[in-house]
């Protein structure tokens, strides 16, 4: 560890873009990974008795519109072209999500044209209907408490749509590494500079940080793990949600026929259903067509031990995390970022976005 000029620690999005930043400028680069493997919870593994890429901790849709952050992913591999058609399942009857055209005529049973839809939404009753069919028990599924409760910048993700487009995303630039998740980690933390080590765990004691007992050299240390772990947890656990899974493998062709759908039904008790092989159309020919694999979802309230996912914004979080920021200030060589340090919900995009912001002294 004496060669190193600086330190990254958590190797997903956020910690591979700036590691790949980092070697490219001249600097030896260590990269500190918890897990086993690099990827963040964007890894992904081929499934050896179907073929199947799956997503191992929910499925990653990569879709922007910042052509800084395209032209940089692009470096590292090709998307296979596939665009998300967001589906859900409510009482028995499915739909495409995006609030539009489509959802709303095939569940009011109407026929709106373009142009019509603010009109038809502004009516209470209508938008009331909408609300309560495919976001009021999701959300509250999602984040384990009432709509009213949770942060309206989370509900403003909702899509909304004046015309019949069923993509889901907006972003044109969108889909799947074509080598899939794991080629792209590999690819970007393929160089010179870098060092790669797994199951590394980074504590801070008295002042120093440390992995796996041993003290790191006193460089930069770029840090996008939970950041109320960094500090032990020494002004209490921020609020985090968690999520749990539930994978199965069937013998069938196809179970559902999308990559993910929805179940916005209060008494359903997961969210979603993962089916993986739906992202790479393109490489069916190569996987076990007879099998398939699935994925339910349960998000879940975090407690010590749990993978955090998602930070949930409110009073009590905005001033922990203001003071744990307060005590990242003392230590002039520590930089924070990616979802968990920032404790921001981003998505991919924006996580590289951000990375590739970060000012490499």
């Amino acid at each position: 560890m004496t060669n190193v000029d600086a330190i990254v620690v958590g190797a997903g999005i956020w910690g591979c873009t700036v590691a790949r930043r980092l070697a490219e400028s001249g600097r030896k680069v260590l990269v500190l990974e918890k897990r086993e493997a690099v990827g963040g919870n964007s890894r992904c593994e081929i499934d050896e008795a179907t073929g199947i890429e799956v997503h191992l901790y929910g499925s990653h849709i990569f879709h922007t519109s910042i052509p800084r952050v395209w032209n940089f992913i692009r470096r590292f591999t090709e998307f296979n072209g596939y665009q998300h058609k967001g589906m859900t399942t409510y009482k028995g009857k499915t739909y495409y999500l995006p609030l539009g055209l489509s959802l709303i005529n095939s569940f009011f049973g109407i026929n709106l044209k373009p142009g019509e839809v603010d009109k038809f939404m502004s009516d209470e009753k209508n938008s009331k209907a909408i609300f309560d069919a495919f976001f009021r028990g999701y959300t509250a599924k999602q984040w384990g408490k009432p709509p009213e409760e949770v942060d309206p910048e989370v509900i403003k993700r909702i899509p909304v749509r004046q015309n019949y487009d069923i993509n889901y995303y907006n972003d044109y630039n969108q889909g799947i590494p074509s080598e899939g998740y794991s080629g792209l980690f590999f690819n970007m933390l393929s160089h010179p500079n870098i060092t790669v080590e797994c199951n590394s765990d980074v504590k801070l004691h008295n002042g120093r940080f440390i992995v796996n007992r041993n003290n790191l050299p006193d460089v930069k240390v770029y840090y996008s793990g939970p950041i109320d772990a960094l500090f032990d947890y020494r002004l209490g656990y921020l609020p985090w949600r968690t999520l749990r899974f539930e994978m199965e493998t069937l013998n069938m062709k196809d179970y559902q026929g999308t990559s993910m759908m929805n179940y916005p039904d209060i008494n359903v008790p997961f969210t979603r259903i993962h089916e993986f092989k739906h992202f790479h159309p393109e490489d069916l020919q190569t996987m076990n067509s007879n099998m398939t694999i699935i994925m339910r979802e349960y998000p879940a309230e975090w407690t010590l031990g749990d993978e955090p996912y998602y930070p949930v914004s409110c009073v009590r979080s905005d001033d922990l995390l203001h003071n744990y920021r307060e005590i990242a200030l003392t230590f002039p060589n520590l930089v924070l970022g990616g979802r968990l340090g920032m404790y921001k919900y981003l998505d991919m995009d924006k996580s590289m976005d951000a990375a590739l912001s970060v000012e490499l002294d």
